[in-house]
C-alpha cells in the first residue's frame, strides 16, 4: 500500500507493508484491487490542494474483485464480481468502497 502521512511532493508517498485490511461497514464492499489509475488529482491530494485527513491512501480509481460485501446488500453485486470504482484508497491491496460507487 502507498500511504501519505504528510503533504508534499512525490517524496510524501510511502510504501507500507502489512497495511491492515479495512473493516466492512453497512452499505459497503471491500475490493481486492487489481488495477489502479494514476491521475493529476492524486498529486493534488498529495500536495494538499484537495483535502483528506492524514494519513490516507491515495488513488481515485480502481478495478478489482469484490472480496467482501455487507450483509445489507440489496444490489446485484456478489463476492467475486469484478468492478470499477472512484473513491480514495485505490493504492492499497484492499479498499473499502460504498456500494453506490461501483460499476460492473
Amino acid at each position: 500500500e502507498v500511504v501519505i502521512n504528510e503533504l508534499g511532493g512525490p517524496e510524501c508517498l510511502k510504501l507500507i507493508h502489512n497495511y491492515p485490511t479495512p473493516q466492512l461497514k453497512p452499505g459497503h464492499v471491500i475490493i481486492q484491487n487489481q488495477y489502479t489509475g494514476l491521475n493529476f488529482i492524486d498529486t493534488y491530494f498529495c500536495k494538499g490542494l484537495y483535502k483528506a485527513a492524514l494519513p490516507f491512501v491515495p488513488g481515485q480509481e480502481g478495478v478489482g474483485a469484490i472480496f467482501a460485501i455487507s450483509s445489507d446488500n440489496d444490489s446485484t453485486f456478489q463476492v467475486g464480481d469484478v468492478v470499477m470504482y472512484g473513491t480514495l484508497g485505490a493504492y492499497a491491496q484492499y479498499t473499502l468502497v460504498p456500494i453506490t460507487q461501483l460499476v460492473k
